[in-house]
């Protein structure tokens, strides 16, 4: 009798433990969570004037801008001349080999003047395309035909920017290209002074006549 209750008791252990197993409802398996997209404010592109010498040097930085409108990533990109300041002088008169290579040590350079422009995703990519036209076109460098304001202005006509005439000292062709590209608010203009309806010539008469008569009495 013990070992009869002893499976009775098993086996109805057993079907309870089953029953409770099939009541329970089965939960579905999480979906694995996926990171949250990297914003981005688009991309920029900055003129830039630095101080060195008479004329200045212009070069350009560029880059992703973050969801606040920072910069996210910044490349340089310029033209000078390839050797030192004799080099340098010597281009003047005639075209000396020029160099695309970028420099760090302008970025120690003062910055006179800056302009930036925010740029969609074709401006963009039109500018990528622009810098290495100018960076395998770079042939020669001359103070009058192929200097650094050149090379800018290339890449700022590539994002459909108005560009200044290149013989500039570069201190001035930056500010130059902001100013033309920039939109100017239209003058403010005075309101026009109202003016009152002119008489008409029978009115005119009716009152003189009238003025007339009040004389005479």
């Amino acid at each position: 009798m013990i070992v009869a209750m002893g499976l009775m008791l098993t086996s109805a252990s057993a079907q309870m433990s089953s029953t409770t197993e099939q009541a329970a409802p089965s939960r579905p398996a999480a979906k694995p969570v996926k990171p949250a997209a990297k914003s981005s404010g688009g991309y920029f592109i900055e003129f830039r004037a630095a101080r060195i010498g008479i004329y200045g040097h212009s070069y350009v930085a560029y880059g992703r801008l973050d969801r606040l409108g920072n910069p996210e990533t910044t490349t340089y990109a310029d033209r000078h001349p390839m050797g030192n300041y004799a080099i340098m002088a010597l281009g003047h008169f005639v075209p000396v080999p020029a160099n695309t290579e970028w420099d760090p040590e302008v970025l120690d350079l003062p910055i006179a003047h800056k302009y930036r422009v925010k740029l969609n995703e074709t401006q963009y990519s039109n500018l990528l395309a622009a810098v290495k036209r100018a960076n395998e076109n770079n042939s020669y460098w001359n103070a009058v035909t192929n200097n650094c304001n050149h090379y800018v202005g290339q890449l700022a006509e590539a994002i459909g920017l108005r560009v200044p005439g290149a013989f500039h000292l570069s201190m001035g062709f930056i500010p130059d290209l902001q100013e033309m590209n920039e939109a100017v608010a239209p003058p403010m203009t005075s309101p026009t002074p109202s003016t009152k309806p002119s008489k008409k010539k029978s009115d005119i008469a009716a009152t003189l006549t009238t003025e007339t008569n009040a004389v005479g009495r």
